[in-house]
């Protein structure tokens, strides 16, 4: 007859077993799949402060984990992927951004319209319909909402009344404001185009900093300044951002 004898929570085979565990999960949120809280309005209306979206770390291949070896690649990051990526200057810290420009591509914004190899985006004012801005954190009464299109792909950009961008875009790229996306690289920027730090102002990203794609909202919710508790927004569980 065998004899079991039962291990105390501490013991070091389940403290092994937790390590193993936990080692697992950290792989599995570096290589596969991994949650994001958004705490700025730099992509608002189309990802709002307080969403907590899922990015896809297998999208465009797979990585070693903890490090940005690519093992295997089935895809490029494409114009208008909304990409999590380690920001440049500080690669400790994540961003989410949206590709606007490709290796190669000549990037340059005219009167506020961006223009990808001198072919104007096309945008529309889409102010007859603003309820998509009613729960924003950035100051809706002095946006213009619109839809842009990045080749066949619409998208929501929202933009000052009075806007500055232009300026402080030509002043880093002086040469007709225009910048050209080095090789192995993107160029990104919000969709809130005036409260959001970018490519405009720190160049390029490169691919091997690219992380994953983000594809849905998991969960949502904000606080308004007069309220204690924080509203859940039920609209925005499983909202895709594709």
């Amino acid at each position: 007859m065998s004899e079991t004898k039962k291990l105390g929570f501490w013991s070091s085979e389940n403290l092994r077993q937790l390590a193993i565990l936990i080692f697992l999960i950290f792989c599995f949120r570096w290589s596969v799949a991994s949650p994001y809280h958004v705490p700025t309005a730099s992509m608002e209306p189309t990802i709002k402060v307080g969403d907590r979206l899922l990015a896809f770390k297998l999208s465009y291949g797979l990585k070693v984990p903890f490090t940005d070896i690519s093992v295997f690649e089935w895809g490029k990051p494409k114009r208008g992927d909304i990409i999590v990526f380690r920001y440049p200057k500080d690669p400790e810290i994540d961003y989410v951004k949206r590709i606007v420009g490709l290796p190669g591509d000549r990037i340059r914004i005219d009167n506020n319209i961006l223009y990808i190899n001198d072919v104007a985006q096309e945008r529309t004012e889409h102010n007859f319909d603003r309820s998509i801005l009613s729960d924003i954190q950035d100051n809706a009464d002095i946006k213009t909402l619109y839809l842009e299109k990045l080749e066949n792909f619409e998208h929501w950009v929202m933009q000052d009344k009075l806007s500055s961008s232009l300026y402080a875009f030509n002043q880093k790229f002086p040469d007709r404001g225009e910048y050209t996306v080095p090789e192995n690289s993107f160029f990104v920027m919000g969709d809130n185009r005036d409260n959001s730090t970018d490519s405009r102002s720190w160049g390029q990203v490169p691919e091997a900093y690219v992380k994953g794609k983000a594809l849905f909202v998991l969960w949502s919710m904000h606080s308004k300044e007069d309220e204690f508790w924080p509203n859940l927004r039920w609209n925005r569980f499983g909202h895709s951002l594709h």
